[in-house]
């Protein structure tokens, strides 16, 4: 759904980015040390402020207008493209426990009431979602001390704050709800993290630190891709839409993922209108192809169907995760409040015994994405700034980014459409949530997808 513009200006974006933005100002914060204040180095009261981050990576036409400042620490690759603040539409799947007295759904007490049928322990939960994932300005130098062979290493850290609302509306079966319900706030860092001798195999590596309100910390990591260096690439992403895999979201017995409880729970069937799941009846969704039985079982089709009919030139892969430690990257993990936990003592897998909602494990992949828009320009004999959009007919499961485009100093002679490119960020999100009945505990994948666009308009000059 395009944007509109009012008679007075104003603009009215597509309800997937409608929400304001959330701003992250840290009021001129810089990472600073002791060491800097002793060897005189740190920077004096008089000193010049340090410019400010700018964008990385930008189209030809405006290399010479934007330059990157030169003596400040930079997250480099794969991170400098993350900068601003995006907006998108999205889905959420969760499998949550159900307590006894939970009075969500109709009980046999209610005679006209039916049952609904399916294992009465966890409620599957559905989201159509619209977010915002705002970067703020890298934090400057973050030194961690080495020792003996191993010299000290700086970190480049990148802020971040993340909303989600969810927009379900069984009535359209669209995420057109106009009472948007806040289910997630998420603030965070990024780091980039340089390679060091402590590491059999050293590498360069990404960490996505995050805090989330229910009680959980996450550190998860991964390693730098390969940057690209080929004339094709711009961004230094692999010459090719996103490679986007299958998951599966079926439950499975604690330990054991590769023996899905497949059929097990009859909320995954779509076209069964009567189970353990919010909303209960998607037959409008299903209408609509926006939540189906497939979309359940695999989230990442809805991630698929937004750049179904893109053209995206390059793509840059990030995947972090709290998994094992290797030789080459170790530490990482989740915390969780006791609540969460449950019971103090252990059981399978020298797992909690009975926990409650205990969130094992975090898997994360984003891919950053430089995707071309068609826009159409109308011909005038000066030279004007014009908001415009682009064609997004055959996207419409795919947000819509804005253009503030500049045409040159004669006009333009005709109608034309012209080419530009925008940065565009896709992420999947897997928590795996353990909770049953002692000797019959079970995971349950918790999954968020999201496509994400610039939200404030972005800059281009025609040649």
């Amino acid at each position: 759904m395009a944007s509109q513009i009012t008679p007075e200006g104003n603009v009215i974006a597509p309800l997937n980015i409608s929400a304001p933005a959330p701003m992250l100002d840290l009021r001129g914060f810089k990472w600073d040390t002791v060491d800097e204040k002793i060897q005189g180095t740190h920077h004096r009261e008089d000193a010049p402020p340090a410019p400010k981050q700018q964008v990385a990576a930008l189209p030809p036409q405006l290399e010479k207008q934007l330059e990157k400042p030169k003596d400040s620490f930079l997250p480099s690759f794969p991170l400098e493209q993350f900068h601003g603040t995006y907006a998108g539409n999205g889905f959420n799947l969760i499998w949550r426990p159900r307590a006894n007295d939970d009075a969500t759904f109709p009980t046999t007490s209610n005679a006209s009431a039916k049952t609904p049928v399916g294992p009465n322990d966890n409620i599957l939960e559905l989201n159509l979602t619209r977010e915002q994932l705002t970067f703020g300005e890298n934090i400057g130098k973050i030194p961690n001390r080495g020792f003996l062979n191993q010299p000290d290493i700086n970190l480049a850290g990148l802020p971040y704050l993340q909303t989600v609302q969810d927009v379900t509306f069984p009535t359209t079966g669209k995420g057109d709800n106009p009472i948007a319900t806040s289910i997630h706030f998420e603030p965070g860092v990024w780091l980039n993290v340089p390679k060091s001798k402590v590491h059999e195999k050293p590498a360069d590596s990404v960490t996505r630190m995050a805090c989330i309100p229910h009680g959980t910390t996450i550190n998860a990591q991964g390693l730098v891709p390969p940057r690209a260096t080929t004339s094709k690439s711009v961004i230094g992403g692999d010459a090719r839409p996103p490679n986007i895999q299958m998951i599966d979201t079926t439950p499975f017995k604690l330990g054991n993922p590769n023996n899905r409880l497949n059929g097990a729970f009859p909320s995954m069937d779509a076209a069964n209108p009567n189970t353990f799941r919010i909303p209960q009846d998607l037959k409008n969704f299903v209408r609509e192809n926006t939540i189906t039985s497939e979309i359940i079982k695999n989230p990442h089709q809805v991630l698929l169907k937004a750049i179904k009919n893109q053209v995206i030139t390059e793509t840059i892969t990030i995947e972090v995760s709290t998994g094992l430690p290797t030789a080459t990257i170790n530490g990482g993990g989740i915390s969780n409040i006791s609540f969460l936990m449950g019971k103090q003592n252990l059981g399978d897998n020298n797992a909690p015994s009975d926990p409650v909602a205990h969130a094992a494990f975090m898997t994360s992949t984003f891919w950053i994405e430089r995707v071309q828009y068609q826009v159409h320009i109308t011909k005038s004999s000066v030279q004007s700034t014009q908001r415009l959009f682009p064609d997004m007919s055959k996207s419409p499961d795919a947000p819509t980014p804005e253009f503030l485009i500049t045409t040159p100093r004669g006009g333009v002679p005709k109608d034309i459409t012209i080419t530009i490119p925008s940065i565009q960020i896709q992420y999947s999100q897997t928590v795996n949530l353990n909770f049953g009945l002692p000797g019959n505990i079970l995971t349950w994948p918790h999954v968020s997808v999201a496509t994400l666009v610039p939200s404030s308009p972005q800059p281009f000059q025609m040649t």
